[in-house]
């Protein structure tokens, strides 16, 4: 377990995992849903970093507990510890992938939940680190899939919407 949970923290790991990401919103809704994916992730990841950490000023389990007490794989900066920002970009990751395309959200999040977890199993995140970073993520992506997405026209001026029409489905109403 310590190996899988090495690789789905290790940085090559996440910059795989975006270009992959990347290529699905953009064959979805072409460049509305990249920028959406890149402007959620930058989000979550920087102002996780310059002013949430900073704010909450948590340290690390690997740095806050005598080592004995810690079962530490993979090193983890001396900096603050909430949110853990690999659960963010994942979960942001994750969001904008399943409201371009709804088949991968399972899959999306099973991973983000995974690199969430590997996090914990690596030492150098508490619990609620990666919550909090999933919370985070989960909000920077909707905010910026809502700022980017594609929108529907609205009806015509004019025009009755759906549910004013008279007559069932399938039938024509100017007949």
């Amino acid at each position: 377990m310590d190996a899988v949970a090495w690789l789905l923290s290790w940085p090559v790991f996440g910059v795989a995992c975006f270009v992959v990401a990347a290529a699905l919103a953009l064959g979805a809704w072409r460049w509305r849903a990249t920028l959406a994916l890149a402007l959620g992730t930058g989000a979550a990841d920087l102002v996780g970093d310059r002013v949430l950490r900073p704010w909450f000023g948590r340290m690390r389990p690997c740095y806050a507990l005598p080592a004995e007490l810690v079962h530490r794989v993979g090193e983890g900066a001396d900096l603050g510890s909430i949110p853990s920002l690999h659960a963010a970009n994942f979960f942001a990751m994750a969001f904008v992938v399943t409201a371009s395309r709804p088949r991968l959200g399972p899959i999306a999040y099973a991973l983000a939940t995974a690199v969430a977890w590997s996090r914990i199993q690596v030492g150098v995140h508490w619990p609620t680190d990666v919550l909090a970073g999933a919370l985070w993520g989960t909000l920077c992506g909707a905010i910026a899939w809502r700022a980017l997405a594609p929108r529907q026209r609205p009806p015509a001026r004019g025009a009755a919407a759906p549910d004013e029409r008279s007559g069932g489905v399938g039938e024509r109403s100017d007949a």
